[in-house]
């Protein structure tokens, strides 16, 4: 018996409010896409000193954008070396730090080298580079997950021409937004002297693409150049995503509307309640293909979708399966 009328929906859910309790029933590992919220770096190119906005200027000493996702939820700061500091090194709100190009960080161009045209500076034009090594009198900046709780996450192939293209725990550092001096253009990339760069990052000659985007493995971190063709404050927004564990004793989360890794969304909302409602009662649940859609969630071997199916949703509601989610 398939029923999604209104009359059947609010006997459905008059019935979960009076449920407390549900069966225990195991389930498969899940892992899920999660992204966080867009996060603003700043970045300062030669601009006045101090920022009252940005209260801690960083230059010279040897600094990570470090993402990370733990028990708590998303952590992601500026995490930079400081010789008085007990552990030589402090984390630093985002909103708080300005990182901060000096004069050192200029770089005449009397042409354009081959392969540097995605920088979108001209000829005779400045390029400012904060740089993928130290020791130039510039800020040297990188990208670290060094702190990410690795236990929870998954296994997952970005197919990146750039590099990630094999199976590891990745996490996604994608541009979203630029906000800084009238056509300026800002890169990121890395280099070795002897091969093309790899350009990981161009707002040149067409804005910010899915291709505006840089994968590095949990536990690991690593150094870019980052270019910058005019003087100014920038206002840099990066969101972060990875695969994540969705909590196993989540075994409501049965609606098809998550991603290419997961079904589901890691949440138990209305979409899996509407889903159960329209199977309500329905036999025969144990064949393959599954004709009730993974709604008979007792495990009873019983091959209905009943109370106790509701039972377990209904315990579930609204839960989260991973930590710091919103909804």
């Amino acid at each position: 018996m398939n029923s999604s009328n209104p009359k059947t929906i609010k006997f459905l859910i008059s019935i979960s409010i009076l449920i407390t309790t549900s069966l225990p029933v195991l389930a498969e590992e899940r892992c899920t896409l999660i992204s966080s919220k867009a996060t603003t770096f700043y970045f300062g190119i030669e601009t006045p000193l101090p920022d009252v906005n940005h209260p801690v200027t960083i230059d010279f000493f040897h600094t990570d954008i470090e993402v990370a996702f733990t028990q708590t939820g998303w952590d992601i700061s500026v995490a930079s070396d400081q010789p008085n500091s007990p552990l030589e090194e402090s984390s630093i709100a985002p909103e708080d730090a300005l990182l901060y190009g000096n004069i050192n960080a200029r770089i005449m161009l009397p042409s354009i080298p081959s392969g540097f045209e995605f920088v979108g500076a001209k000829a005779g034009q400045t390029l400012w580079v904060l740089p993928q090594t130290g020791g130039s009198g510039v800020l040297p900046l990188g990208i670290a997950a060094e702190q990410a709780d690795v236990s929870r996450l998954c296994l997952w192939n970005p197919d990146d021409h750039r590099g990630a293209r094999d199976g590891d725990k990745w996490f996604e550092v994608k541009l979203v937004a630029v906000r800084g001096p009238a056509d300026a253009n800002f890169s990121i990339w890395q280099a070795d002297g002897i091969n093309p760069p790899v350009v990981f990052v161009s707002t040149y000659g067409g804005g910010i693409t899915d291709d505006d985007v840089f994968y590095i493995s949990a536990g690991s971190h690593t150094h870019i150049n980052w270019g910058f063709t005019k003087p100014g404050l920038y206002e840099v927004d990066f969101r972060i995503s990875t695969v994540y564990k969705c909590d196993n004793i989540l075994t409501a989360d049965i609606a098809p509307i998550g991603n290419e890794f997961y079904k589901g969304n890691c949440f138990v909302d209305f979409n899996d309640f509407a889903l159960l409602a329209s199977h309500w009662l329905q036999t025969g649940c144990g064949v393959k293909p599954n004709p009730c859609e993974e709604t008979d969630l007792d495990g009873l071997g019983d091959g209905k979708v009943g109370f106790s199916d509701l039972a377990i949703l209904a315990a579930q509601w609204l839960r989260c399966g991973y930590p710091g989610c919103e909804h």
